[in-house]
């Protein structure tokens, strides 16, 4: 099971951080929704698939946070690219592409924010552009995780990773090693969660690669467009 799983992790599996905001002007109401917060995670060891679902809300609206609020003076002054480099050395294998999905965890209809890839354990994972680290750390649903922004408009998060290497406030280049692959928080195994959002919202990773890079599933081949290719018709559908 995925808890087991994520308790046996190889990595440097840190605790994982309130979802919850904390409000000098609301401290009660603060305090509530943060024990509640940590009721939940109580649930979700016991493997309840909507404490999984509630969990995963709680930190998508975290990182609609982290990825629209510059509190970093380098964000301003970096420029939005136009592509990404890719997150992994050598082709790309999606083993689960953006959108509508049944989660492997919870078994429930949901949209994928982003795609997974196929990475051993251990795989070096790269900023998929220059950019300032505005987050990194463990959550439950992401694992151990880092969160760079792109100038004022564009992040990457990259999920479940074994290891971090960079720290928040950090100046990242393209291409740079930002830590290492691997099958922390709701993951069946060692895999790259790689997600692109514009503006907070999430938006399809491989249509902001560059043209050479290669993209593929078990059965087609991913233009950086975001098409597919049919290898059998060798046409665009």
């Amino acid at each position: 099971m995925w808890y087991r799983s994520q308790a046996a992790a190889r990595g440097d599996v840190t605790p994982p951080t309130l979802n919850t905001p904390f409000s000098i002007q609301h401290p009660i109401a603060s305090i509530r929704a943060r024990d509640a917060e940590q009721a939940t995670w109580g649930a979700i060891s016991a493997q309840d698939p909507a404490a999984m679902e509630h969990e995963l809300t709680l930190e998508d609206t975290f990182f609609l946070r982290a990825t629209t609020r510059a509190r970093e003076w380098q964000v301003l002054l970096t420029p939005t690219p136009q592509q990404f480099v890719p997150p992994l050395l050598g082709m790309l294998v999606v083993t689960s592409p953006f959108g509508p999905r049944v989660h492997p965890i919870t078994g429930e209809k949901t949209e994928h924010h982003g795609v997974d890839l196929v990475a051993a354990a251990g795989t070096p994972v790269m900023a998929a552009a220059r950019g300032v680290v505005v987050w990194r750390g463990n959550k439950l649903g992401y694992g151990n995780c880092v969160a760079i922004r792109h100038g004022t408009h564009l992040s990457t998060i990259y999920g479940h990773l074994s290891h971090i290497g960079v720290r928040i406030g950090q100046l990242i280049g393209a291409g740079e090693v930002i830590g290492l692959s691997g099958s922390t928080g709701f993951s069946t195994g060692p895999h790259l969660h790689f997600e692109v959002r514009r503006d907070g919202a999430p938006v399809n990773p491989l249509s902001l690669l560059a043209p050479s890079v290669s993209v593929r599933s078990s059965d087609q081949c991913y233009t950086s467009g975001g098409e597919i290719w049919n290898q059998d018709r060798d046409i665009y559908i």
